[in-house]
């Protein structure tokens, strides 16, 4: 109850720039480790706390990757709570529409993928 009165307080232009700037340290955290986290079953991988398919080793920006995912399916979560389906499609769909040219079609597969993790 506590999370959808806080997630209330903010407005869906707030909510938006949050989950934007979310989204792109994930995608900056991915880079630093060269990890191709849009690939198939590499989220899950990250997400199982597997280092292994790191390019680069980075242990600390792997961890902020990590935990940076585990925020973005949970502020999913809270926007669909908040503010119904719908709604939190609307608002992460303008998320989706800043971010594409600014770092191009391969974060769709996340930004789809707003479901949590298995």
């Amino acid at each position: 109850m506590s999370e959808k009165l806080s997630a209330e307080r903010h407005t869906p232009e707030e909510l938006t720039q949050e989950l934007e700037a979310l989204d792109l340290e994930i995608v900056r955290f991915a880079v630093i480790c060269q990890i191709r986290l849009f690939d198939p079953g590499v989220l899950n991988q990250v997400m199982d706390n597997n280092e292994q398919i790191c390019g680069q080793s980075h242990p600390t920006a792997f961890q902020s990757l990590r935990g940076l995912l585990y925020l973005h399916f949970d502020l999913h979560r809270q926007l669909a709570q908040t503010y119904g389906a719908a709604d939190a499609e609307q608002i992460i769909e303008r998320v989706h529409a800043h971010l594409r040219p600014r770092i191009g079609e391969q974060l769709g597969s996340l930004l789809n993928a707003h479901h949590t993790p298995q």
